[in-house]
């Protein structure tokens, strides 16, 4: 009988040794990678849990401030009692006791969009849908002109305008420059659902605009889809002003950046500080939100998560508010500009008038969230 020799068995059972030894390696790594991945893919979810939570409790507590609280020229005027901020103890608090033209105002949750901080990591903005551009069946030339102010050509503003009543009416005959469903048909998108748009992202179902859609993201930002064409000097976007009061580009962003020191109350006002004749007229001015609200929840980055339409009416079913629509969005980043009150910080105070400043931060208005440790 023949033998292995002594050192061909030891180098053999060295090879298997450290065989065994990198398949163990593999295979502990293998684990090893799936645990970590699997760690990260619940953080991501815990993550995921807690943004949705915290997007839902802005949402339902914004709902009930907007609701209770009372308003004044610019948004939600804020309660001068809460967590005892009330200094003076015999002040009246009686709720129908009117207020002087000079009473200094409290701090006010702006219906402009200007952004503030909310539960968590959610950020939130409010705009007064009524003082934007209606996209219920506008008169031609107020929507001429508003696409020209947004830089666009006579012919294809003609354009928008035709395909946007074309998608409203509840005919199916084609204006000049419009389209009905053979002109969506023949590029491939569902037919004009002849309705009303209930929502303002409704502009992207144009055919037009998916040739532009740097005009259509501009004028979502700008309408909505109730009653509205009114300028607001205090929540009023920019492109309100200029086509309601004919002024330039630029005393419209002044007016919308010094709006954040103080609430404007007359156009007389308005006139002496800027120094123009506002042409719109107290007919096409309002100087009360209109009760319609647009909420938008987004992040820190400046990237919208959701869009909730709401307008504030007593209904024979005893709901305080109706939502229009609530939805999730999607816009191009845009990045905020440093140090601006549009920017998106964790330390965000309430927008006040002037002589307000002691006021707290706007977290302090909303409770702490429980920890889901």
């Amino acid at each position: 009988m023949n033998r292995v020799p002594p050192d061909n068995q030891g180098g053999f059972v060295l090879a298997v040794v450290l065989w065994s030894v990198a398949a163990l390696t593999l295979i502990t790594g293998g684990i090893v990678a799936k645990i970590n991945s699997t760690l990260e893919q619940a953080s991501s979810m815990r993550e995921l849990v807690r943004s949705d939570q915290d997007a839902m409790a802005t949402e339902q507590t914004l709902l009930y401030l907007l609701s209770t609280h009372s308003q004044n020229e610019a948004g939600a005027q804020l309660a001068t009692n809460i967590g005892g901020l009330d200094k003076d103890e015999n002040k009246s608090t009686d709720p129908f006791a009117g207020r002087s033209s000079n009473e200094v105002e409290g701090p006010t949750l702006r219906f402009d969009g200007t952004w503030y901080q909310g539960i968590g990591d959610v950020s939130f903005s409010l705009q007064d849908a009524g003082a934007t551009l209606s996209l219920l069946e506008p008169e031609r030339d107020t929507w001429l002109r508003a696409m020209s102010l947004l830089g666009l050509s006579a012919d294809t503003a003609s354009q928008w305008y035709d395909e946007l009543l074309d998608y409203e009416d509840r005919d199916s005959l084609t204006r000049l420059n419009g389209a009905e469903k053979e002109g969506y048909r023949d590029q491939g998108l569902a037919p004009p659902p002849n309705r009303f748009p209930v929502t303002p992202f409704e502009i992207r179902n144009l055919p037009i605009a998916r040739q532009n859609p740097d005009v259509a993201d501009d004028l979502i930002r700008s309408v909505t889809t109730g009653t509205g064409t009114m300028a607001n000097l205090n929540t009023s976007p920019p492109l309100m002003l200029e086509l309601v009061h004919s002024m330039t580009r630029q005393t419209a962003e002044k007016i919308v950046r010094d709006r954040k020191a103080h609430i404007i109350k007359s156009l007389m006002e308005a006139s002496s500080r800027y120094g123009v004749l506002f042409q719109g007229g107290q007919f096409q001015t309002s100087w009360q939100p209109s009760g319609y609200v647009r909420i938008m929840l987004g992040d820190r980055q400046g990237r919208h998560k959701r869009w909730i339409g709401v307008k504030f009416t007593a209904t024979s079913n005893g709901a305080p508010w109706i939502i229009q629509y609530s939805h999730p969005v999607s816009f191009d980043h845009r990045p905020q500009e440093h140090n601006t009150k549009n920017a998106f910080s964790p330390n965000e105070t309430t927008e006040a008038a002037p002589g307000a400043d002691t006021w707290p931060y706007y977290s302090a208005f909303f409770p702490h969230q429980l920890s889901m440790e």
